[in-house]
């Protein structure tokens, strides 16, 4: 059996962390994960429901939530404390008998490097943001893709889109790993339900990039009386309240009504059973999309941008529509003509069901990950 350490910076309840909570929790008899995670928060306490063991071992606020794109005398200070905390990490790994190093963020990927080479075993960068502009800065972006090709043994990327950002050599052992649905099917097929409003769905963390903002403006073409309501699922994690605060005032301004802010749902499925479609409004490139798989595999036609990772997942006409992010009045649009054609709508959930049960299943996920650490481990 395998003895890995899984190294996040964060315990929030994000879409790379529920992935690594996924992942850790179906990994059966071949792996022994060791969770070492820089704060207590959700992710921890979840794993520890399930028994997996975790470490806590503090890393200062100040660099956990530091502003990725922050290029300053600052990044000395916060590199050096990086550094430190790597070497601490190090006799732990050595202590427990790793045999390989899976980073799953990119502050873990920088301190888990120092770890990994001071305890000599192979380092693992899972990459899960596009590397490149608008996300970073040209200058970090360019230093991460550097340091991707110099550091770590194997590159994970949660998609190809990821994957060819970061322009690694073919040299490089690299993987292309999905996020993957890891609960029961129990979808629900679309139909017209009498007195009730029609309910479009929008789930992620309040962040401008994710383009909320999107969606509001589309919203504003829909009269109360045409019976359709817009549900934002998801709150604002890492300094983005100025963006939610945004976002709440434009839909005082413009009397949106008819849109509703849930808030943090801990239930996405029950949620998604609700609903009669799904958008995903991203602005730049989304790495993958998890939320979109998870509504697939709820019977929801999608309606996502046309960059990133949603191509790879979403089959434009079959499971759903891709569209020129950005852009409120065909994102309106798409969203009237799927309302309209239930039947279109009804043919679009059962091919998106059927695509994540061929592709985006957990099962599937385990075996590539345990063949890769197998294949990576063998040849450092």
């Amino acid at each position: 059996m395998l003895r890995v350490a899984y190294l996040d910076h964060t315990a929030r309840w994000s879409g790379g962390e529920v992935a690594l909570y996924n992942l850790i929790t179906h990994l059966g008899s071949e792996v022994d994960p060791l969770v070492i995670v820089a704060e207590e928060g959700s992710l921890v306490d979840r794993l520890r429901a399930k028994g997996i063991d975790v470490r806590v071992v503090p890393l200062s606020d100040k660099v956990r939530n530091r502003n990725r794109n922050a290029v300053n005398l600052q990044a000395v200070t916060a590199g050096a404390e990086l550094f430190t905390y790597g070497k601490r990490l190090s006799k732990l790994l050595k202590k427990e008998g790793v045999a390989c190093v899976h980073t799953n963020s990119l502050k873990s990927a920088f301190y888990g490097a120092v770890a990994a080479k001071m305890a000599g075993i192979p380092l693992i960068w899972h990459i899960r943001d596009h590397i490149g502009v608008p996300y970073l800065k040209p200058i970090v972006a360019q230093a991460i893709r550097w340091l991707s090709r110099l550091l770590p043994n194997g590159v994970i990327a949660n998609s190809k889109s990821t994957l060819n950002a970061l322009q690694l050599p073919k040299s490089k052992k690299t993987l292309v790993l999905y996020s993957a649905f890891a609960e029961a099917f129990n979808p629900i097929l679309p139909v017209r339900r009498t007195n009730k409003p029609y309910i479009v769905l929008l789930v992620g963390r309040l962040a401008e990039w994710k383009g909320q903002h999107v969606l509001l403006e589309a919203a504003k073409s829909f009269p109360r009386d045409q019976q359709v309501e817009f549900w934002l699922a998801g709150d604002a994690l890492f300094g983005e309240d100025a963006y939610k605060q945004r976002l709440l005032k434009q839909m005082e301004a413009d009397q949106l009504h008819h849109v509703k802010v849930l808030g943090h749902v801990d239930h996405i499925q029950t949620l998604m059973q609700q609903a009669d479609l799904l958008v995903h409004t991203s602005i730049t490139p989304e790495p993958f999309g998890q939320v979109i798989v998870e509504g697939m595999a709820a019977g929801l036609p999608v309606i996502a941008s046309n960059e990133g990772g949603p191509t790879e997942t979403v089959v434009h006409g079959e499971t759903g529509l891709l569209i020129p992010p950005g852009d409120p009045g065909l994102l309106a649009e798409s969203i009237r003509f799927l309302l309209d054609r239930p039947e279109e709508r009804r043919r679009m959930s059962e091919n998106g069901i059927k695509r994540v049960e061929q592709h985006f299943v957990i099962e599937r996920t385990v075996t590539q990950i345990t063949h890769y650490y197998a294949g990576l481990i063998a040849s450092s």
